[in-house]
């Protein structure tokens, strides 16, 4: 190899560690041009001085600051800032699993673990998570569950390491690999440097030289504390990344992915299809109430249109879907049957009221009688009691027909009078006495319609939640036992794929191996 080969291999080697030394080079400059003025205007011992009256001030209140309290400063205290937060999309359940992991961290990494304890560390704290979502422990979850927690890692790590990490983009693995394999020489390289600066220093200037050993003896205690805590710090953000993906995998948002979880849902959104004529759209919006309490009417004032009918006979032979929009947002508004007390029909709604988004409660402020309606409340509440996981649909109740209690209705501007507003208000108190506390919004649907404005800003301050109930109800509608028979099929196709590739590599290799003459 040439001369010119070898300088051009060697360039080649060290390009990133070039580039390294480059940026540094200033800041080394500038700070050996600093202390040769501090010499220059004789500065420097004074420098040197109170840099040393600094540390040993800081190293005498640590001291008395750690004999009051005799407690170790917590991690917590020094990376809040560094801290993994919660998801915003998380249960109660899940926020309460992580919270607990957290501590356990906290208390772990009050002083700083060997780093190979810490697959054992890590493994504790996802049977801790594993604990707050019952009799479930560590490793219990599925491979194709622990391929995509892979690949979610890989995906969020990636993004943080080209975000935060300077030269991720340019540094290759060969260069990393023969730094790791050198780092024996590197670091004994480093240090031989580092003492014969020192050495030097002395040589040099010793007056300079003996006050900066001094204060390097002053502050070396600082600075294995600084090491030590943040060695506990980093190894309290690695188990804090264990902890929330912990959380992710036994919530069972691992399950299927984003795409998976679409196809689950346009399958679901089959039967809505079936009851309109028209486009699909996600958000499930369901209005429930007794026979004839208004359902069709408040629809019909919130669309601006007649596309529901009306009249005072039951008009809603089952579930009519209609395609509307809440604050831009596509939804279907689903106009249930009326509640008519019996046990085929209290099934029949809470099946449909389980599957909602977002639930409108229509209850008629001139009907005392509200049995039914309470009864079908409590089935729904004790449902989602009885199932943690599921983020329950949020409920704007309203009462209708209003204007029934307002003799001389409508009034000018809609301005009530003080005494009529005292009817409203206890015809509202005696809804939620009834319905166990859920207070409704008063409305008039017909012409001239009254409060069906502050009715519309109250779905469209429902619709966050609204979304994260149908993200977590798509998650747990796709665990179900109902795609069993779907992945039996499945799971037939492929041994039956498999035998058949398998048999034709049999008999294409008999075929050939027939051919073949013998020696």
């Amino acid at each position: 190899m040439t001369l010119p080969d070898r300088i051009r291999r060697a360039l080649l080697r060290w390009d990133r560690l070039l580039v390294i030394a480059t940026l540094a080079l200033p800041i080394a400059v500038t700070s050996l041009l600093g202390f040769l003025w501090l010499g220059q205007q004789g500065y420097l011992l004074h420098f040197v001085g109170v840099a040393g009256v600094f540390g040993g001030t800081v190293t005498l209140l640590r001291w008395i600051a750690r004999r009051r309290r005799r407690a170790p400063v917590t991690v917590g205290d020094l990376a809040a800032d560094m801290a993994v937060s919660a998801n915003p999309d998380w249960l109660p359940q899940e926020a309460a699993a992580f919270d607990r992991a957290r501590r356990k961290i906290e208390a772990t990494t009050a002083t700083a673990q060997p780093w190979e304890a810490l697959p054992d560390l890590a493994l504790g704290i996802v049977d801790e998570v594993a604990k707050g979502f019952g009799s479930r422990t560590a490793l219990d979850f599925t491979l194709p569950e622990a391929l995509l927690l892979i690949e979610r890692s890989v995906t969020r790590y990636r993004a943080r390491l080209r975000a935060h990490v300077p030269f991720a983009d340019t540094v290759s693995l060969q260069t990393l690999h023969w730094l790791w394999r050198n780092r024996g020489n590197l670091s004994s390289v480093s240090k031989a440097g580092w003492y014969g600066y020192r050495a030097l220093r002395v040589m040099l200037n010793p007056a300079v030289g003996i006050a900066r050993e001094v204060e390097l003896i002053v502050s070396g205690g600082n600075s294995d504390w600084l090491s030590d805590q943040m060695m506990g710090v980093l190894q309290a953000i690695l188990l804090e990344e264990v902890a929330y993906s912990a959380v992710e995998l036994y919530s069972g948002r691992l399950r299927f992915s984003d795409a998976e979880l679409l196809a689950i849902e346009l399958e679901q959104t089959e039967a809505d299809q079936g009851r309109m004529a028209e486009a699909d759209t996600p958000l499930r919006v369901v209005f429930v109430g007794q026979i004839s309490a208004g359902k069709s009417t408040l629809i019909n004032a919130l669309l601006g249109d007649d596309r529901a009918e009306t009249d005072m006979a039951p008009t809603t032979p089952g579930l009519v879907t209609y395609e509307a929009a809440i604050g831009g947002v596509p939804c279907h508004w689903i106009d249930s049957q009326g509640i008519d007390g019996s046990a085929g029909s209290l099934e029949a709604l809470l099946a449909e009221l389980r599957e909602a988004d977002l639930i409108v409660w229509v209850l008629r402020a001139n009907r005392p009688g509200r049995a039914a309606d309470l009864e079908l409340l409590q089935r729904f509440e004790a449902s989602f009691a009885a199932e943690p996981a599921r983020r329950r649909p949020e409920i704007i109740a309203v009462a209708s027909c209003i204007d029934q209690l307002a003799p001389g209705w409508p009034y000018p501007e809609n301005r009530l009078p003080a005494e009529l507003q005292q009817v409203f208000a206890g015809a509202v108190a005696a809804i939620a006495g009834d319905m166990g506390g859920l207070k409704p919004l008063p409305v008039c649907a017909v012409s001239p319609e009254w409060n069906i404005e502050p009715l519309r800003t109250e779905m469209e301050a429902g619709l966050g939640h609204a979304l994260l109930v149908q993200r977590n109800r798509r998650r747990m509608a796709a665990g179900r036992g109902s795609r069993s028979v779907k992945e039996a099929a499945r799971s037939t196709r492929g041994v039956l794929q498999g035998a058949g590739r398998l048999g034709s590599r049999l008999a294409r290799r008999a075929f050939t191996s027939s051919k073949t003459p013998p020696e």
